[in-house]
């Protein structure tokens, strides 16, 4: 029988993201390095069931209640119908609760030696005491606002299933307060700098990473200690691993069928982008404040961020 590795010896990593970074295509990734255990978004559970409590209970617009009920409806179905990720180490999103969590994140990992957790800091940003006490590493994956804003009204228009012409889609600020109100990817990089947490976290951005994928996966593992395969820059492009991750099932399969997560699911490898940056003309007013909120975060961390070169 193998031994399980020692509490001191298994190295936890955090990946902290603002959404629509590809960070799922990152942690697939990264569950494919040898000894990891992969975390999917355990504090946004409870995160966002509590958004969704608030939301409801503050006499929400039509298009903030056709959310909510999309959500609501998509929620019970993976709750009560078997899907292709059961039988595996994801668990009912009832379960997922801040101490829960905590608790669940101090625990070994019998035959393993790396645990990446990867979530959204705006997750954990208000109860960081929810943090596992045990030792960890604090990563960060950023994008540029103008790509992540406009990325994330897309996605929203997919959940609501919005048909009609995409320039008149408005973004619900009561919906867009409770995830872009502050930057809070910045916020937490600064949290764990003040609080010697992680005195040097390490930043990547995400078109480094789809560019150079060798050379920032690279960096990024041997940075954390981790030795670097040239393997793992392609890995097998069905959803088979997603099973062995942990994290909520409900809410990986929901976030599948709402097209938030299906391309990542499926994703082999990196794919090289090299986008044109949209110009401030053309964004749309529903996200322009969250993009002037975010944009000296981003490039405060920018300059701080591992380099292909």
């Amino acid at each position: 029988m193998a031994t399980p590795p020692d509490y001191e010896e298994q190295t936890r990593v955090f990946l902290w993201c603002t959404p629509r970074s590809i960070s799922t295509c990152f942690l697939k990734c990264l569950s494919f390095v040898d000894g990891v255990q992969a975390w999917h978004e355990p504090y946004h559970i409870p995160h966002i069931m509590e958004v969704m409590r608030l939301l409801t209970e503050s006499d929400p617009g039509e298009d903030t209640t056709t959310l909510l009920t999309a959500l609501a409806s998509a929620m019970m179905s993976a709750r009560e119908k078997s899907n292709e990720f059961s039988g595996g180490r994801l668990m009912p999103a009832e379960k997922f609760t801040y101490p829960w969590i905590k608790s669940q994140l101090e625990a070994e990992e019998p035959d393993k030696k790396y645990i990446f957790v990867k979530n959204s800091a705006y997750a954990i940003c208000k109860n960081p005491e929810w943090l596992p006490d045990a030792p960890s590493r604090h990563t960060f994956i950023i994008r540029h606002p103008y790509l992540t804003m406009t990325s994330s009204r897309r996605m929203f228009m997919g959940m609501m299933s919005y048909k009609d012409d995409p320039s008149l889609f408005k973004l619900m600020p009561d919906v867009a307060d409770h995830f872009y109100r502050s930057d809070y990817v910045n916020h937490l990089w600064k949290y764990v700098i003040d609080s010697g947490i992680e005195p040097d976290p390490i930043i990547i951005d995400a078109e480094d990473l789809m560019n150079y994928p060798e050379k920032i996966l690279k960096k990024y593992l041997e940075a954390l200690g981790i030795p670097y395969r040239k393997s793992y820059v392609t890995w097998d492009e069905s959803e088979k691993s997603i099973k062995n991750w942990r994290g909520g099932s409900e809410w990986v399969i929901v976030g599948k069928q709402m097209g938030i997560f299906d391309k990542a699911f499926r994703s082999p490898c990196f794919l090289p982008k090299i986008h044109v940056m949209p110009k401030r003309e053309d964004l749309t007013p529903d996200i322009t404040g969250i993009i002037d909120r975010l944009m000296p975060g981003y490039e405060e961390m920018y300059k701080q961020r591992l380099k292909p070169e």
